[in-house]
Formats: structure tokens, C-alpha cells, sequence
């Protein structure tokens, strides 16, 4: 779904709120990593997916102490610090380590915002430095930036445009559950599968003879999974199994044995043991989560159905065989 696709690059969405003063873009790393987890520096994060040519190296995005080597003078209460022409207001601030916390999980300590204040600093520093000497105009990095800038807005569109028209109310889950009914059970069965008609009729028979059902599973089922534990499914709810073998499963009452059921598999027997159906409350949260899922599938479609006809696309056939 879109989703994912708008969350393949979102970490470069910092490198973007930095730039927010600039018109051209800050260094993108080829992984898409912008930021290090808490405590962690750029250089200890390389280390755990590099080898260091040098345990020496000096890494200029970590601080032997938080803050060291910079002016530190009263600012007015908007403004957090200030790199050459670039300010970072404290709404800037916010909003980094509000998405931050949504990319990561975490909230920083006191210390660490220190050491965060740092990093965003040294990384405006270079990515100034980058601009004055043209890294801005290298054909890769624009094309860098402009996918970077596109999946940052795409992912609001998406928010806006798709999620937000997609909400389910608990009304439309009751409406939803009380239509079917049906489908919130969930029944414990067995089975007997063979490939022949002619057999599969001949146990019916002798099971509604009194045979046992457990044992002619066990001595002539096809189902290797189950064979040796008298066909026992275990339990299972709709939309589990193949719709043939559904139907009849779910039209038995306990105890009650089907007639042979052909399937892709071959023949089936299938006895019900025992049933239990769910309530509304017990079905809640999957109804929801069921119908806003397709909900939000059947918006997204017409979305971009309506953007095809706004927008002329024309893909090169070469590149989509």
C-alpha cells in the first residue's frame, strides 16, 4: 500500500526541517540515515554496520563534551541556536524531535538534547560548507533531494487525504458485525482427506455406522499433518480455509459429519466437535481494524485514480517488463 512506499525514505524528512532556511538540500546518506539513536553518535552507529579503517579517527558530529567550542550567550525565548544565517527557533526544534520520537520511539533526556542540539548544529554546519562548494548542484544529490522532498509530501497527502477519510466509528463496526453475524465463529473440526469419490462415500458410510472417525483418519487420511491425530484442525474461523471446504465446515452443527466435499485437495470428511461464537466487544477492535483497512484501500484507489486523469503519465514499456 502507499503507506509503506511513503515510509521507504522518511528518515530523510530531517535533513529537509534543517534546510528549512536553504533552497538547496544537506548531505543524504546512501541508507536514508539521518539520525542516531539516543546516547548513540554518528560515529558509534557507523561502527555497528562498518569496520573503522581507524579506532583514532576524530568524527566532527561527536562532542568530546556537549556544546564545546560554541558561543553560549542569552538568545530571546523563540530561539534555540543560531549557524551563520540559519535559525533554529524552538517551533523547529519541536518539530525534529516531535518526528524523532515517532521515527525512533524515544524521547530525549536533558543531556542528550545537548548533544542533539550539537548534532543538529555540526550538521547544518556541513551542509553550508556542502553548498558553498556546489556539492547542492551534483545531478545525484538533486535527484536525492527532490525524491526525499516528493515522500515527505506524498506522506501528508496520504495523511490528509487518505487516512483521515478513512476513520471507522464504533457505529459502523456494530452496523458491520450485526450483517455478519456469521463470520464471528470460530469451530474446532477434523477431517479425512482422500483422492478417491468412491472411498470418501464408502467411510461416510461407516462412519455413520458407528465406526470411529479418529481411527479411519489415522489409517487412511491423505493429510499428512494431521493423519496421526485423527484429522484434529484444531480451531479455525472464517476465511482460514479453501471456500469449498468453508462452506461445509460452517454449515454443520456439532457432531455432524458432511458428505464427501471436493476441494483442490482432493475429498474431504469433515466433522465439527464443537463451536464458539464471538461476541460484539470480543470482535470490536478486528472489525475496525478490517474495515478501515479496506475502507482506506477503496479511498487510496480513487485518489490516485483521480490523479491519473489530472495528471498525463506515460511509462516507458521497457522499463515495466
Amino acid at each position: 500500500m502507499m503507506k509503506k512506499i511513503i515510509s521507504f525514505v522518511l528518515g530523510a524528512a530531517l535533513v529537509l526541517l534543517l534546510a528549512s532556511c536553504d533552497t538547496t538540500t544537506a548531505e543524504v546518506k546512501p541508507d536514508n540515515t539521518i539520525l542516531n539513536p539516543p546516547g548513540q553518535t554518528q560515529k558509534a552507529a557507523e561502527e555497528k554496520t562498518a569496520p573503522s579503517a581507524s579506532n583514532d579517527r576524530t568524527d566532527i558530529s561527536e562532542p568530546s563534551e556537549p556544546l564545546s567550542g560554541m558561543e553560549i550567550k542569552k538568545l530571546d525565548d523563540a530561539t534555540i541556536a543560531i549557524v551563520g544565517s540559519y535559525v533554529l527557533t524552538k517551533e523547529k526544534y519541536r518539530v525534529i524531535t516531535e518526528y524523532m520520537n515517532q521515527k525512533f520511539d524515544y524521547k530525549l533526556t536533558k543531556e542528550q538534547e545537548k548533544e542533539f542540539i550539537e548534532y543538529i548544529v555540526n550538521k547544518k554546519m556541513m551542509a553550508m560548507e556542502a553548498r558553498s562548494l556546489g556539492y547542492a548542484d551534483k545531478p545525484e544529490i538533486k535527484a536525492k533531494y527532490e525524491w526525499d522532498f516528493d515522500d515527505i509530501l506524498s506522506h501528508v497527502y496520504y495523511a490528509e487525504n487518505v487516512e483521515k477519510k478513512s476513520q471507522v466509528s464504533e457505529k459502523d463496526a456494530k452496523v458491520y458485525y450485526d450483517a455478519h453475524t456469521g463470520d464471528f465463529v470460530e469451530i474446532k473440526a477434523q477431517h479425512i482427506l482422500v483422492k478417491n469419490k468412491t472411498l470418501a462415500e464408502s467411510l461416510h458410510k461407516r462412519i455413520l455406522g458407528g465406526e470411529s472417525f479418529e481411527e479411519l483418519a489415522k489409517k487412511y487420511s491423505e493429510d499428512a499433518t494431521t493423519k496421526e491425530k485423527g484429522g484434529n484442525l484444531g480451531a479455525f474461523t472464517k476465511g482460514v480455509m479453501v471456500q469449498e471446504f468453508e462452506d461445509a465446515a460452517f454449515a454443520l452443527g456439532d457432531n455432524e459429519v458432511s458428505q464427501p466435499v471436493k476441494t483442490v485437495y482432493g475429498y474431504h470428511l469433515i466433522k465439527v466437535l464443537e463451536r464458539k461464537k464471538y461476541s460484539y466487544d470480543d470482535s470490536k477492535d478486528k472489525i475496525v481494524k478490517m474495515i478501515k483497512e479496506k475502507k482506506q484501500q477503496q479511498v487510496f484507489d480513487d485518489a490516485i485514480g483521480a490523479l491519473k486523469k489530472k495528471y498525463k503519465v506515460t511509462v516507458n514499456q521497457d522499463a515495466v517488463r
